[in-house]
């Protein structure tokens, strides 16, 4: 049991040892800088750069000195006073000069200026202590070895940010406090060092591993929700596409009859109070049974699609082209009187008669259509089917007129019939 005991206790000696190598063998650099944002950086060195642990440290230095020259009129510990108020004096310059600056600053520069001022402190720190050592006699002495832990624990504490100059700074600090009290006299002074060492590295990598796994999520957190957020544009994107496929003839590339159905209904929701007509022209493709039955649906699969390219080119910007079905086409004219709907009506029959069929798979006949045009007048309240109905009573007046022709009718509201 007691070799078990003794081989654990090494390998966990081992692995401390291998990872204060990896970490005093890495550069001088913001733990989790893998994960840490710019702004967490900044934070980390705002808290490396504050002044307000080393006022303490030299205000208590300045005290044992003070005491010292009080009790016995001594004047030696003025040198630890003198050294460390210096040393606060650099803090205080680093620290302004963090605070003041520019947009430009570089995370990098600024890493390494705490190494430099993290050292000038341990030698301050270091030298200061080691006179009170020598300076200090009777109980005060204790007070000395009590503020020893103090610079020690206070940099300890900023282990999360910079572990190698941490343990940099605590090791010049205990080495020179250290051989200062076994010049003294302290013989066991080294060993309580080495031991106090230890127990600090130890305690910086608790912080250091702490530390870690917070950056780490937080950055998959944030890593998480930039996906998420990806996705969720991804499939908004999806949505919208396969919208539009849903409400598009995949012949012809214009809306569907379900697209129409709902942009009729639309459009005669509020004309009943508006100031300006509303017209629906059915347009209809003439004899093109025999044209498919002549040329093949391949052929007439082509024309379709060139009568509904002629139908957009020949309607008017806001004007709306849907495939209603079959041969059959539909354009809502909005805010359109008769004569203007009938303008446009004939305009897109002699498009649709004079159009280039240099496109089609083999050379065919010219094509003609019969248009119905159904007017909704001003203010007139009826509903989708009526118009439609209308439009498409003008479109068989067309068509018993010899087609490529246009006609049109005028919705008018359907009165129920009461039933007996």
């Amino acid at each position: 049991m007691m070799w078990q005991a003794g081989r654990q206790m090494m390998e966990s000696l081992h692995a401390h040892v291998a990872a204060i190598r990896r970490v005093m063998s890495s550069t001088a650099g913001l733990i989790g800088s893998d994960y840490a944002t710019k702004e967490q950086a900044w934070e980390m060195l705002e808290g490396l750069f504050s002044p307000f642990a080393h006022a303490l440290t030299a205000t208590a230095i300045a005290l044992i000195a003070w005491y010292n020259w009080h009790a016995d009129g001594s004047l030696a510990s003025v040198p630890a006073a003198v050294i460390v108020f210096g040393t606060f004096s650099f803090r205080l310059v680093f620290a302004r000069r963090y605070r003041r600056r520019g947009p430009d600053a570089r995370i990098s520069d600024w890493v390494r200026l705490s190494a430099k001022s993290s050292f000038i402190a341990a030698l301050g720190w270091g030298s200061s202590l080691s006179i009170l050592i020598f300076t200090t006699e009777g109980p005060a002495r204790f007070a000395v070895f009590a503020l020893i832990s103090a610079p020690i624990q206070g940099v300890t504490a900023r282990a999360y940010a910079m572990p190698a100059v941490v343990i940099i700074h605590i090791s010049i600090v205990l080495g020179m406090v250290g051989i200062a009290a076994t010049i003294f006299g302290i013989a066991v002074a080294i060993p309580l060092a080495l031991l106090y060492l230890w127990y600090q590295i130890g305690f910086v990598f608790e912080l250091v591993a702490l530390r870690t796994k917070m950056l780490k999520a937080d950055h998959d957190r944030v890593a998480l929700l930039g996906q998420v957020t990806r996705y969720n544009s991804d499939l908004a994107v999806m949505n919208a596409r396969l919208s539009t496929f849903a409400l598009t003839d995949g012949l012809t590339g214009v809306s569907n009859r379900r697209d129409f159905d709902q942009k009729l209904k639309l459009c005669l929701q509020d004309q009943a109070t508006c100031a300006a007509p509303l017209a629906l022209l059915l347009i209809d493709v003439d004899h093109f049974k025999r044209f498919n039955d002549t040329y093949g649906h391949l052929v007439g699969d082509e024309c379709l699609k060139l009568v509904a390219a002629a139908i957009r080119t020949a309607g008017r910007p806001d004007d709306f082209t849907a495939r209603y079905g079959g041969e059959e086409f539909a354009l809502i004219l909005p805010a359109t009187t008769r004569a203007d709907a009938l303008v446009v009506a004939d305009r897109v029959r002699h498009a649709i008669e004079m159009m280039d069929r240099r496109a089609l798979p083999e050379p065919s006949e010219r094509l003609t259509v019969s248009i119905g045009a159904g007017i909704a007048a001003a203010g007139a309240n009826i509903q989708p089917h009526e118009l439609v109905e209308a439009a498409d009573s003008a479109l068989y007046m067309a068509k018993q007129r010899g087609r490529n022709c246009v006609k049109d009718r005028v919705a008018v509201r359907q009165q129920l019939q009461q039933i007996a």
